[in-house]
């Protein structure tokens, strides 16, 4: 007996391939390896399945027909992104078609007319497009910022009944592109499509073409400017990653000590990671003048670090130095190398900076290692569970254990109860919340420590004591004047504190310090729009976030509904209550919020749209 399962398909099929080959067969294949890869990871970020495709194509599996939805934007938009970089008879599009149906299960792979019409539709789509049928349609069409044209019902090559057949508006290469930056999990980290273009073009160069922008000069020509590269771990350990990249942050959060100096965000910088690039293009595409690049060797007792720093525009060294130490000396080495660029760039130093510096984080490399490991869990994706986060506080309370002194220790701990409050991991928040500031204030009576300011501001204005919050934060800016992540979390307390338009400004300041944001940050901005009366504008900030959370339609429904489209609002209302069948506007109203006119402001909205009210 045939075993058969419901399932969305998706197949994509490079255009021109052959053509492609026959001009340049090397350098083809290099591009197509290279879309694959865009097409393998998203599929993979969606909880899909690889298991066909032969040549220039790709097939596809997925449980959700609203994650292959996504998918296949996000497919079409990375490629086209990729694309972009290159000569216009360079170009590799793809087709893209989108099926649900049943498919009969044969051990690993899918057969059946599920699997032939998504073919089939693929060949219907535009270069760079998206056709889906009427049976995927039907569960994708409520979905916001998606347009559908509808192509009617059409007989396809060997299928027996009659299709209708729709294609995505505004996907195809012959239209205006609209940037999509990869979605995360709260606390992810880097983004992918976004950049995933630049590492890789070096492969087929004969073929790029570079625009010239406003956008590729550095951030201020006053200021000298820094992307510190992940130090490339050289021990062949997977598992000393952490080791790495503890070092390259740690680099870079010395670094951003300095206001006299602008640094790149480190998750801005950390796209680049693995990724042979010529230095001249890392410049321009994190808009820096200088780069900092290198290895870490660690053994058991010794620490072997390289570092160079690099002038991107004329690819000069300015400065290098090898390191081959105790691993004792791991603290000393850090400090020399931040003392060395800081004197190559003639950066102007305060007596407090220096101080702050000179700062010893720990004694005990062991602590240090363990800090490291747990200050990992907070770039992981995948651990951002109730799990994850019990993991990352065991780590903090060896480090702790070890050095009882440790401030920054404890002030990550901190965080950790910090988190269990925002997403629920506690049976009492307010409870968490004072452990979280407790320990935080524990650091802070050790040493000025940057994060704890931070997280006894976000503490503050979860109480609603708003004035505080902004006092902590403020501090947590005059020792880190760089911190791009710092800025734009602080417009989320603007927008609560009655202060949108000041939220917008700290956002769009910190995008320009941190290219390669987060999805978080285009979060708080379309909060803060919406406050602002900005409210096209808020449901297109929510739109430059691919596969994004359930909670987001809150903002593009009510968007929606003040613009007066109450029946689109009233649509995407409904696709939040499915999964969030228990929200209303009693839970919406229990926000802190300085000023009821905007909580009111708010909740009319949501009314608008058609949430319940207990």
């Amino acid at each position: 007996m045939l075993q058969r399962r419901l399932v969305t398909i998706l197949a994509a099929d490079a255009v021109e391939y052959s053509r492609l080959v026959g001009h340049d067969e090397e350098g083809a294949l290099a591009l197509f390896k290279d879309c694959a890869a865009i097409i393998h990871d998203r599929v993979q970020a969606h909880n899909g399945r690889v298991f066909g495709g032969a040549g220039d194509s790709v097939i596809a599996a997925f449980h959700s027909p609203v994650e292959a939805m996504r998918c296949a934007i996000e497919i079409q938009n990375g490629i086209m992104q990729l694309d972009e970089k290159l000569s216009k008879d360079w170009r590799m599009l793809f087709r893209v078609g989108l099926n649900l149906g049943d498919a009969v299960v044969e051990q690993d792979n899918l057969l059946g007319d599920a699997v032939n019409v998504a073919a089939r539709l693929e060949g219907m789509s535009e270069p760079g497009g998206i056709c889906v049928s009427g049976s995927l349609y039907e569960q994708v069409k409520h979905l916001p910022n998606l347009g559908f044209q509808d192509l009617g019902s059409k007989r396809l090559k060997n299928i027996p009944i009659p299709v209708h057949v729709y294609s995505i508006k505004g996907v195809s290469s012959a239209r205006s592109r609209k940037r999509y930056p990869k979605w995360g999990l709260p606390i992810a980290i880097v983004t992918l499509l976004a950049v995933l273009a630049v590492p890789v073009l070096w492969k087929y160069k004969s073929h790029l073409t570079f625009k010239s922008e406003a956008g590729l000069q550095v951030l201020s020509p006053s200021q000298p400017s820094i992307a510190v590269l992940p130090l490339d771990n050289l021990t062949g350990d997977p598992t000393q990653e952490y080791f790495s990249d503890g070092i390259t942050n740690d680099i870079t959060s010395d670094l951003s000590k300095f206001s006299g100096l602008m640094v790149i965000a480190n998750n801005s910088a950390a796209t680049f990671k693995g990724k042979p690039t010529k230095v001249q293009d890392i410049g321009k595409a994190l808009r820096v003048r200088y780069v900092l690049e290198g290895t870490v060797q660690k053994t058991p007792d010794r620490l072997r670090i390289n570092a160079q720093l690099i002038d991107a525009e004329t690819g000069y060294h300015l400065w290098a130095n090898r390191y081959d130490q105790t691993l004792g000396d791991t603290f000393s080495v850090q400090e020399d190398i931040t003392k060395n660029i800081v004197t190559a760039l003639a950066v102007k130093i305060t007596n407090a900076e220096e101080q702050r510096s000179n700062a010893k984080l720990t004694s005990s490399m062991s602590a240090y290692d363990y800090y490291l490991q747990g200050k990992a869990i907070w770039a992981d994706s995948s651990k951002v569970t109730p799990e994850g986060n019990a993991e990352a506080r065991q780590l903090f309370q060896k480090a702790i254990e070890l050095d009882p002194k440790y401030s920054a220790a404890y002030a990550e701990l901190s965080y950790v109860d910090v988190r269990a409050a925002q997403n629920g991991w506690t049976d009492d928040s307010k409870a968490s919340l004072q452990q979280a500031e407790d320990l935080a204030n524990k650091a802070l009576s050790l040493s000025d420590n940057f994060s704890s300011h931070w997280y006894l501001a976000i503490i503050a204005w979860n109480k609603g004591d708003f004035d505080k919050s902004y006092r902590e934060y403020e501090r947590a800016r005059q020792i880190n004047p760089n911190d791009p992540d710092l800025a734009a979390d602080m417009a989320e307390a603007l927008v609560y504190g009655g202060e949108p338009e000041k939220a917008i400004e700290q956002i769009e300041a910190a995008k320009r310090r941190n290219p390669f944001y987060d999805y978080w940050y285009d979060w708080n901005e379309g909060r803060a729009r919406y406050m602002a009366g900005q409210y096209q504008e808020a449901i297109d900030a929510i739109g430059r976030i691919n596969s994004p959370p359930n909670d987001v339609r809150l903002i593009t429904a009510a968007s929606k509904a003040q613009l007066g489209d109450i029946l689109a609002a009233k649509s995407i209302m409904a696709e939040f209550s499915k999964i969030e069948p228990d929200w209303s506007i009693a839970k919406s109203a229990a926000y802190f919020y300085r000023k009821d006119r905007d909580r009111q402001h708010w909740l009319d909205g949501l009314r608008k749209a058609g949430l319940k009210e207990l």
